[in-house]
C-alpha cells in the first residue's frame, strides 16, 4: 500500500438541486473504509435537502485497492489545489460538493452550475461508481 493511502482516507460528496430535494445524493467514505448512499426520494420542506439520516449500516467496505485508487486521486490528482468555490450564477442547476481528507490534509471544494475541473469529476465519479447502482444508475 502507498505511502497516502497509510494515512486515514474520509470523503463526502453532495449533489444538491437547486429547485426539489428529490434525487438529491450524498456519498461518504468513513475513515474505516466503510461506505454510505442515500439518495433523496421525497421532496422535503423548502431549505432542507435529506428528508432521512445517513442510512445506519454502510453499503459497502472498501478494500484496500480501492481506498488506493482514492488516495491517489486526492494525493496526485490535484483536488487539493482547486479552489473552494467554482460557481456560474443563476437560479437552476446543482451544486456538487465534495469535502475530503487524506491524513492531516483537508479540502473542501463546491461547484454550482459549472463543468467541474478534472481533478474533482474524477473523485466524483470514482465515488459514485463504488456505490453502484443505484446510485449510479
Amino acid at each position: 500500500m502507498s505511502e497516502a493511502a497509510a494515512r486515514p482516507l474520509r470523503i463526502e460528496f453532495r449533489r444538491i438541486q437547486a429547485i426539489s430535494s428529490r434525487g438529491n445524493l450524498r456519498i461518504r467514505l468513513a475513515a474505516d473504509g466503510d461506505l454510505f448512499a442515500y439518495q433523496e426520494t421525497r421532496d422535503c420542506p423548502q431549505g432542507e435537502h435529506w428528508s432521512a439520516p445517513w442510512p445506519a449500516q454502510p453499503l459497502r467496505s472498501l478494500a484496500g485497492p480501492q481506498l488506493q485508487e482514492l488516495a491517489t486521486l486526492l494525493a496526485g490528482g490535484g483536488f487539493f489545489e482547486l479552489p473552494g468555490r467554482i460557481v456560474t450564477p443563476g437560479r437552476d442547476g446543482f451544486r456538487d460538493e465534495i469535502d475530503a481528507a487524506l491524513g492531516a490534509r483537508a479540502h473542501s471544494v463546491c461547484v454550482e452550475r459549472s463543468a467541474a475541473p478534472p481533478a474533482f469529476a474524477r473523485l466524483r465519479d470514482a465515488l459514485i461508481a463504488l456505490a453502484g447502482p443505484p446510485f449510479s444508475a
